[in-house]
């Protein structure tokens, strides 16, 4: 009787400890192939996420960019100044 139990035991572990091992490999297996592809597909989606992030570069002309902020600058220091 207990040596049944025993048998039972063992055999019970033994198929659970393969099941366990053939599920690793089955992890092991996909991992291998699909990462090659979700890599690239990663960096797909993360160049596209930076091209909506960035803005259009602008060019203006050197004179109004100094006038523009010259004028910032001015105004700053004028509301400063009546703060004092």
């Amino acid at each position: 009787m207990i040596l049944a139990g025993v048998k039972l035991t063992l055999l019970g572990m033994t198929v659970v400890f393969l099941f366990l091992i053939v599920l690793v490999l089955a992890v092991k297996l996909s991992f291998r192939f699909l990462s090659a592809k979700s890599a690239t597909e990663l960096a797909e989606v993360e160049a596209a996420a930076l091209k909506k992030k960035r803005r259009p570069v602008v060019k203006t002309d050197d004179a109004v960019l100094v006038a523009v902020i010259s004028a910032a600058i001015a105004a700053h220091r004028s509301r400063t100044m009546r703060v004092r």
